[in-house]
């Protein structure tokens, strides 16, 4: 299946990453990337910006170009592109909005965990709670930082894992049904274009009506 293309300017891309696909190649995986994919989808070489978990879907960043790639990865360290996630969570947060600040560092299992070792990387995640829900909320995360599985032990660490996502704590309650994969999107990136200086602005619905803001529903 083709990757659905929403933004292209010549210099970058933004599409709709789907689920159960990676962005890039991965120790021990052989199956088609989504940078595969879009290589295959265009004829042309692309070039990864950053990340999504597998199972996370929604706008993904792509260059067309090697000196895009460097400028709009510039903007990214600089923290001036905005990334907006939805969540579906197990429960409500408490405070309903805050600002998680820690240092995320992968144990010896594979598992990204905040730490008190300095060798752990700064990862700042902005929330709110968009909508109660009966088994839980809806909460938008606005990313200061991109770590490897920054927002989902975020919300771990506040209690409230994301819907499905049993890495990290998530445990299904009696009655509700079994979530296809944890109910985490990429709702919208905003920014400068780096070349151009044009206002970009790109969304994307999520597949899951569960994930879906109430005011847009």
């Amino acid at each position: 299946m083709p990757i659905p293309i929403l933004f292209d300017d010549g210099d970058l891309m933004v599409v709709d990453k789907p689920s159960r696909m990676l962005v890039v190649d991965a120790p021990g995986r052989a199956e088609l990337t989504v940078m595969d994919v879009l290589q295959r989808q265009l004829g042309v070489t692309v070039f990864p910006v950053h990340r999504l978990d597998e199972d996370t879907t929604g706008v993904l960043i792509v260059a067309r170009t090697a000196e895009a790639q460097e400028a709009i990865d510039a903007m990214l360290r600089a923290r001036t592109v905005e990334r907006v996630y939805h969540a579906c969570v197990s429960r409500v947060p408490s405070p309903l909005s805050g600002r998680v600040e820690s240092r995320l560092l992968e144990d010896a299992s594979g598992i990204v965990r905040c730490t008190t070792d300095r060798r752990g990387k700064l990862a700042i995640t902005n929330y709110r709670t968009l909508e109660r829900r009966k088994y839980g909320a809806l909460v938008e995360c606005r990313l200061e930082t991109g770590r490897r599985n920054q927002i989902r032990v975020h919300l771990a660490e506040l209690g409230c894992p994301i819907v499905g996502d049993r890495k990290y704590g998530y445990r299904r309650p009696l009655g509700l049904p079994k979530a296809k994969r944890p109910l985490l999107h990429a709702s919208s990136v905003r920014f400068f274009h780096p070349l151009t200086g044009r206002r970009v602005v790109v969304a994307a619905d999520a597949p899951e009506e569960e994930l879906r803001r109430p005011d847009l529903a």
